[in-house]
């Protein structure tokens, strides 16, 4: 799932492209000498946080390479005025027409912003995503204006305007990072021995995402094809096949994760290093200063095992959204599109749709075997699948 978004072209009153981007671009930080420590929820691998606009709070995603966006219920509680529409494209290069705006005033925890520039964007061509946001996006402008430490084990996202704040960077290391013109952080990775140029890119829930060219050079001995469903993103899903790759070695800087899966499909626009990230290392953000510093936790991550579907939601209800091939879900006889009515013990009715999506994905998370109740077309059946490893 990314949820960055990409101009692609101006439409209305004839603004050039970079008057655009200096109203996308804009936040201004107006609290000085401030250290906070802000609780975040971790909803799939995406990471929320509570922002203040006005008197209201609400829940948005803490995305290093998307733009910020708000709401159409914050534009109107607000009064924020519409300065001009544009066309954006996601990374999975769908595109929209969307307005843009600036919030006078935004509050994280103690740091405050004015005058930020936010696109209205209600998630509407990709309904999963308003399960974990009821605001938008903090993205890219906001980010750069201060410094932010993700602490995954603890659940804490840490902002101060002074890096000599931040514990945990005693035995760190600092990586060099470039914002493009849109502010995008980029930074150069070793894939079992090559060099590679990612986005660093907390709107992707996973590990590493990687561009079809990128794949091809690298050449990985085991690959898996996943049929269904390609990348969601702030503009709707593609239809696609996805394939997971068996990676040797991630080098970043000093440090090495070994034997860990990438992902990737023909409408990746770039590799992406994500939020997953965050399992391995205490990550600080240093944007001002082109910095990625990260400390690594003492112990790592288990191997990934899966019982070889994914789901998505649409108005009305859960279904399987991708099939990995040859895996279990797909031998026991699960197809593409069946609805899940029931796992385990749980009828999924009995709860909201978005409260069902996450106690699904909860329990594919935690169990090593499950019984899945689907209803294809009118006909109900019932799947025991265990999980198994990847590769």
């Amino acid at each position: 799932m990314i949820f960055a978004l990409f101009f692609t072209q101006s439409f209305v009153f004839g603004q050039s492209k970079k008057e655009q981007l200096s109203i996308v671009n804009s936040a201004k930080l107006t609290s000085k000498n401030f250290y906070d420590e802000i609780p975040f929820s971790d909803k799939l691998g995406y990471f929320t946080i509570q922002v203040k606009i006005d008197t209201s709070s609400y829940e948005f995603i803490f995305d290093t390479g998307g733009y910020n966006t708000v709401t159409s219920k914050i534009m109107e509680n607000s009064k924020l005025l519409s300065l001009m529409e544009v066309e954006v494209g996601s990374s999975n290069k769908i595109k929209s027409k969307i307005k843009l705006s600036k919030v006078p005033l935004m509050q994280v925890g103690k740091a405050q912003f004015e005058d930020v520039g936010v696109f209205n964007y209600d998630f509407s061509f990709s309904p999963a995503i308003n399960c974990y946001t009821n605001g938008g996006l903090i993205g890219k402008s906001v980010i750069r204006e201060v410094v932010w430490q993700i602490d995954y084990r603890k659940s804490v996202i840490r902002v101060t305007d002074n890096l000599a704040n931040m514990p945990n960077l005693d035995k760190s290391e600092k990586i060099k990072i470039e914002l493009d013109k849109t502010l995008n952080p980029f930074l150069k990775l070793m894939i079992d021995g090559k060099q590679e140029r990612f986005m660093l890119d907390f709107g992707y829930g996973g590990l590493i995402s990687l561009t079809e060219k990128t794949a091809s050079s690298i050449k990985p001995t085991n690959i898996l094809t996943i049929e269904g469903e390609g990348s969601i993103s702030a503009n709707g899903i593609v239809k696609e096949k996805t394939y997971a790759a068996s990676l040797k070695n991630i080098k970043i800087g000093k440090s090495e994760l070994k034997n860990k899966v990438a992902y990737y499909a023909k409408s990746n626009n770039y590799n992406l290093l994500g939020s997953e990230l965050t399992k391995y290392f205490i990550v600080t953000l240093n944007f001002k200063d082109k910095e990625l510093i990260l400390t690594p936790y003492s112990d790592t991550e288990n191997d990934f095992e899966t019982f070889g579907f994914n789901i998505n939601l649409d108005s009305n209800k859960i279904y399987v959204s991708k099939l990995f091939k040859g895996l279990n879900a797909q031998k026991v006889g699960l197809l593409l599109n069946d609805e899940i009515i029931k796992i385990n013990d749980k009828h999924l009715s009995e709860f909201s749709l978005c409260d069902s999506y996450f106690t699904l994905n909860n329990i594919l998370s935690t169990e090593k075997e499950i019984l899945l109740q689907i209803k294809r077309g009118e006909e109900q059946k019932e799947f025991r699948i265990a999980k198994q490893k990847l590769f």
